[in-house]
């Protein structure tokens, strides 16, 4: 039985009349930007997020950078992010005029390591305001990833922020409807970017993004910048970008939204047998660290043979996924931060070790089986 890593078809044709529908009002309207679709999706998605503000972009990407951009802090400003995650993640950081400062993970979760980050601000600050190592850079803020869908240690990351007076963001792009400690996913820090990519657990029929937070300083400006520095049509206040929402994606996000919940709990019952399926093999399967709701945008495995694991999964049909290959501070684009290669073991160890297996809240119980059964005549074979 051949498996698909992701399966979008069987999703659109559930909600194929819901859907038709909001786009055929954007089309009557003919108000293709903004307007009452993506206000309405802002509002509901606010509170799955658990702040008071929701501003739509055009992409995750664009909330990245929008919501470090809008922070306004000083040009050049070090911002602590993991290795392991999209390079978005880091591309906020320098488009928005700072600087990366990489910082390794948690081994269990993945995610950025609160005992870590600590040790490098407290060797980084015996002057005064903790400096970069590498770039001599004034450190000022810490952006997390909750990667693959599980929240990063955020409470801790909060009380550290605090103590070092840092601005704390939240990459929660693969974290839709996820929790910590009973707070939503995009409540934590400053504010929190959103990508609605099509193959996330929230995905729009292309690009979109958001920004979340409680700040309503913060929420004007990146409302703002998002739209050419301007809050009156053709009165400029700050140089800003075009990072709009299109309405048909905020009339597909309207409808999807009200279905978050619901296909989130699949995944999680998908992981969950996974876990059964796969008990006793070789692998090092996701861990689940504290009171958190884990929304398995991907479910990552991990083996020193996941080349050859992938190749055989391939040749019976089944997909499979590499996130992320080559963490981001031995890429080409970040070479000139200095870092190299043996810098951050436990990322690079997830970057050639991992290898995502399908995963969707449609996926069946017969296809999660045949993966398993792949995996299994795989190992018995070594």
């Amino acid at each position: 039985m051949p498996v698909p890593f992701l399966d979008l078809k069987i999703q659109y044709r559930q909600i194929r009349e819901e859907i038709e529908k909001e786009l055929a009002e954007v089309l009557e309207t003919c108000n293709y930007v903004l307007g009452p679709k993506v206000a309405a999706f802002e509002d509901r998605f606010a509170g799955i997020a658990g702040t008071r503000h929701c501003i739509a972009v055009s992409s995750g990407t664009a909330a990245v950078h929008l919501m470090i951009w809008a922070s306004d802090l000083p040009s050049g400003s070090g911002i602590i992010v993991p290795p392991n995650t999209f390079t978005a993640s880091a591309e906020g950081i320098v488009l928005a005029g700072h600087i990366p400062v990489f910082v390794d993970v948690e081994r269990s979760t993945l995610n950025l390591s609160p005992q870590r980050v600590e040790e490098l601000l407290r060797s980084a600050s015996a002057g005064g305001r903790p400096l970069d190592p590498k770039t001599g850079a004034e450190i000022r803020g810490i952006l997390a990833v909750d990667l693959y869908g599980q929240p990063a240690a955020l409470p801790e990351l909060e009380r550290i922020a605090r103590e070092y007076d840092l601005v704390l963001f939240e990459d929660a792009c693969q974290a839709h409807d996820a929790s910590r400690d009973g707070r939503p996913a995009g409540s934590f820090g400053d504010a929190a970017a959103f990508s609605f990519y099509p193959g996330k657990n929230l995905g729009a029929f292309g690009e979109g993004g958001a920004v979340t937070t409680d700040s309503d300083e913060l929420a004007a400006r990146v409302r703002s910048l998002r739209d050419h520095g301007s809050r009156e049509k053709y009165y400029y206040e700050f140089i800003g970008h075009n990072y709009r929402m299109t309405a048909f994606q905020g009339a597909v996000l309207g409808v999807k939204v009200k279905y978050i919940t619901t296909w989130n709990d699949r995944r999680i019952a998908a992981a969950g047998l996974y876990r059964e399926l796969l008990d006793g093999l070789p692998l090092t399967l996701p861990v689940e660290a504290g009171d958190v709701r884990h929304v398995y945008h991907l479910y990552a495995v991990h083996t020193p043979e996941r080349d050859e694991l992938q190749k055989h999964l391939g040749e019976l049909n089944i997909a499979s996924g590499l996130h992320y290959p080559l963490p981001l501070h031995v890429q080409k684009a970040y070479s000139h931060l200095g870092y190299g290669k043996g810098d951050f073991p436990i990322s690079e160890w997830n970057s050639s070790c991992n290898i995502t297996l399908p995963m969707f809240p449609d996926i069946t119980k017969e296809q999660q089986e045949t993966v398993a059964e792949g995996l299994k005549a795989f190992f018995a074979g070594r």
